[in-house]
């Protein structure tokens, strides 16, 4: 945490003045009392607001197979002891490797050219989005990317068909259940032991959508 610098105001002994008729300070003091007075105090030194923390610019890339790695051993760092919870086994680094190379479309992101996360989903053809994984790197989780990296995904989804997103998440993992909340997704159902299913209407159901992997193919692991 950063101090800000602080002025020490060294106490200063009352000053003489001459006091006469008509003098000088006592109209300039006399004039400040009566604007005070009439605008309320209001020539008080304000306290500048604090500026907005700026997003950072983030790109989005197709994932490729140079990243599959990364892929992997984020999400278990991410999610391993929220799955190992949830589940009571390690996380299934091969079964989630072989969902990554199934061809379910997956972005990189990646913030001056460093990947600090990734998104994953599959679509069912009744214009549903499951969104497999959605994971970012700890130290970027701030500054409102996760939000910024939603609004993407939801922007892919609709320019895709898609009226409806659904993710799952593990009723252990408080962060994501709350994150997942304030994006604006609502409870629907629950599978045991721990899983949660949300959902979030972005549109209305009309033409099938465009094709983007199939929900109904190798579901990958939920999100945890």
């Amino acid at each position: 945490m950063q101090v800000q610098g602080m002025r020490t105001i060294r106490a200063q002994g009352p000053r003489r003045h001459r006091r006469g008729k008509g003098h000088a300070g006592d109209h300039t003091t006399s004039s400040i009392r009566a604007r005070a007075r009439q605008t309320g105090g209001r020539g008080a030194r304000r306290t500048p607001k604090p500026a907005e923390t700026a997003v950072p610019a983030l790109t989005f890339r197709p994932r490729t197979e140079a990243d599959d790695e990364y892929i992997v051993q984020l999400t278990e760092e991410q999610l391993g002891e929220v799955h190992q919870q949830a589940f009571a086994e390690p996380f299934p680094r091969e079964q989630f490797r072989q969902y990554i190379q199934s061809g379910a479309p997956t972005t990189v992101v990646e913030h001056r050219g460093k990947r600090i996360g990734y998104y994953s989903y599959l679509i069912g053809p009744e214009g549903k989005m499951h969104i497999s994984a959605l994971v970012i790197d700890r130290t970027e989780q701030s500054d409102g990317v996760g939000t910024a990296v939603m609004e993407k995904l939801e922007q892919e989804a609709a320019a895709r068909g898609v009226h409806t997103l659904e993710v799952f998440v593990q009723a252990n993992n408080v962060r994501s259940v709350e994150f997942t909340r304030k994006l604006g997704f609502h409870e629907v159902f629950r599978l045991p032991p721990n899983t949660i299913c949300f959902q979030k209407r972005i549109g209305p159901a009309g033409a099938p959508p465009r094709s983007g992997g199939q929900a109904h193919a190798a579901q990958g692991p939920t999100q945890t």
